[in-house]
């Protein structure tokens, strides 16, 4: 890690993914985690989901904020083995991490688009069988910022169409040693520094626990909220995850040279990740305990 103080800046949430930054580190971490979810949840498409459109013609998924697009690469593989033909589209406000388009199926595209933005393409309006969504808790800062992402996957949609939404509370973590006499100092004390700066900006995450809720009172039908606990055997992997955040962000510390004062400075960051990972050798373990997955239908009337 060899930040420059000019590196130096401000963390904005807003702005985090659209960093040039995020390169293959960013993308190898997405194929980690894409991974540790599978493992977690058993599915690309909620069962439910995936057997109310076993039978479609032509059928279209959208995955939003698609990373490295891995779901979707992984997902028609998975379709292919069933003779489902399907259009598969990624979208994602920075393409850094796509692969080239001659390296991906055919059927899957991958496309540089700010969900957020208005006006919205009104040719992809009302034309998904399904969308998808996962890990989002990284731009969601609060509860009524839920409301302009719900809207954008019922514009989406079809009448009759389906939201899959698969999240963990990015404000929470767990640290577990394989015993008593293992530290966990540096490990716990990330993890304080991290939920305390969250609380200081005013980020609220309590949302991903009834998000359930909020799907079904912004008017998708059918809602339910499924629960998995991540598997032991897994937990390392998840670990080693949040890891590579956690190096990524040494530089929205300032160092003592500029901002000697400052509750925690790059250099401190530097030596407390280091004995962290100290930690993590001795078999320290650092996790978010599960995975909600979120599915709701878009009426077929309004």
């Amino acid at each position: 890690m060899t930040t420059s103080e000019a590196e130096f800046k401000e963390y904005d949430q807003s702005q985090y993914w659209v960093a040039p930054a995020r390169n293959f580190r960013s993308s190898a971490r997405l194929h980690l985690q894409h991974m540790l979810f599978q493992n977690t949840l058993g599915y690309l498409l909620e069962p439910v989901v995936e057997k109310s459109v076993a039978g479609s013609h032509q059928l279209r998924i959208a995955d939003l904020a698609c990373g490295n697009g891995v779901w979707l690469t992984d997902l028609h593989s998975s379709l292919a083995k069933t003779n489902v033909s399907a259009q598969l589209d990624g979208f994602d406000i920075n393409p850094i991490n796509f692969p080239d388009p001659a390296f991906l199926p055919s059927g899957v595209t991958l496309k540089q688009l700010d969900i957020l933005a208005h006006p919205f393409p009104p040719h992809l309006k009302g034309v998904y069988d399904v969308v998808h969504i996962r890990a989002f808790c990284s731009v969601i800062n609060n509860a009524p910022a839920l409301r302009p992402v719900l809207a954008v996957a019922s514009e989406l949609l079809k009448p009759g169409g389906f939201l899959q939404w698969e999240e963990t509370r990015g404000d929470r973590f767990f640290v577990d040693c394989p015993s008593p006499q293992t530290s966990s100092v540096a490990c716990s004390t990330i993890t304080q520094v991290l939920q305390g700066a969250s609380q200081a900006r005013g980020i609220s995450m309590e949302w991903v626990d009834v998000l359930d809720t909020h799907v079904n009172a912004f008017g998708f039908q059918d809602v339910r909220l499924l629960a998995q606990e991540k598997r032991k055997q897994d937990l390392k992997g998840w670990t080693e995850d949040y890891m590579m955040v956690w190096e990524e962000i040494a530089s929205f510390f300032p160092p003592k040279a500029t901002q000697p004062n400052a509750p925690m400075s790059r250099e401190a960051w530097v030596e407390l990740f280091a004995n962290s990972v100290k930690e993590t050798e001795q078999g320290v373990v650092v996790h978010q305990g599960r995975i909600l997955t979120v599915v709701g239908q878009k009426p077929l009337s309004p």
